[in-house]
């Protein structure tokens, strides 16, 4: 098959791959560390949640939230995080069963349903303050779901690269799920190509194998097989979100099913929005600083009188 790697160079590359995703978010923790990030751990609905807090050094009426993507962990944010706290407090949270995060008790997963209460908690009781949601792929999906239930307490939604388009139902997504069961080195590194769309080969090719482990866990397997249609977001909600909205999307993503973007470019009430080119599915990793400066835009069109410029 074409860009099969050589059974010798697949072993070779094998043991680096694996451990390249979790040298990676070592790194990035060691950063956000350095550059000033508190770390806590609050019991939230009975689950231990683990996060981050960058406060800024001015004035911030504005928090914003970063929350993360399946398999993923509060991390993901380390680029990213750090330029947007120069305007506002920046909370970088873990979801149940990710990063240091516990999770519900009983439970090998925590439902979109979990998620969005815990959320939901997490801004009423930690951040205490209207707040920006900043949501990659699921985590756009549960920013929307949040919005919906608890709108006194979302200012407004950033939407990066969002899961959760019902489309076909599950039409759409069983490719999708299939994508994260590789059967060996070489659809790890497909998956790999469809998440990233800028990232340099060799780089791409070292990721491949240790990010596609993120999805072999029990806690994703789980999570998938119980998510059924009626979880995942229609179109009339998304015309009944009640706050502010914008999109930012990495136009190489192919790990989202087709007509991810249109889904929610179509039914969301005029989003605030941008493509970015050469970018794939996580825009936080490829583009921070054009994701960052669309967060501080999209906050100071949402909060006008209280977002100086710098």
């Amino acid at each position: 098959m074409a860009g099969h790697l050589p059974d010798p160079v697949e072993r070779l590359f094998d043991p680096l791959s694996y451990a390249m995703v979790p040298l990676v978010d070592g790194l990035a923790r060691h950063a956000l560390e350095r550059l000033g990030a508190f770390e806590q751990t609050r019991r939230i609905n009975g689950v231990p949640i683990h996060y981050y807090l960058i406060p800024c050094r001015r004035l911030a009426p504005l928090p914003v939230l970063f929350i993360h993507g399946m398999g993923d962990s509060a991390v993901t944010w380390s680029l990213v995080a750090p330029l947007v706290a120069r305007r506002h407090d920046a909370f970088l949270i873990d979801l149940p069963g990710y990063g240091l995060s516990g999770l519900p008790p009983g439970k090998s997963f925590a439902s979109i349903a979990d998620m969005t209460a815990i959320v939901s908690a997490f801004v009423r009781d930690v951040i205490a303050r209207p707040t920006l949601l900043v949501g990659n792929s699921m985590g756009g999906w549960i920013a929307i779901r949040v919005a919906e239930t608890h709108p006194d307490m979302v200012r407004g939604v950033v939407l990066m690269n969002a899961g959760g388009a019902l489309l076909d139902g599950h039409r759409s997504w069983d490719p999708f799920i299939e994508l994260l069961s590789p059967a060996d080195a070489h659809q790890a590194r497909q998956v790999a190509r469809m998440v990233f769309g800028a990232i340099p080969p060799p780089v791409r090719e070292l990721s491949a194998r240790g990010m596609i482990n993120l999805f072999a866990r029990q806690v994703v397997r789980d999570f998938i097989s119980a998510t059924d249609e009626h979880d995942f977001l229609n179109a009339d909600e998304l015309r009944q979100v009640p706050t502010p909205t914008a999109l930012l999307w990495g136009e190489r993503d192919r790990f989202l099913p087709p007509g991810s973007f249109e889904f929610f470019c179509n039914h969301l009430s005029q989003p605030y929005t941008r493509v970015l080119k050469h970018c794939g599915h996580l825009p936080q990793r490829e583009r921070p600083l054009a994701t960052a400066r669309f967060i501080k835009h999209f906050a100071q069109r949402i909060a006008p009188a209280v977002q100086p410029e710098n």
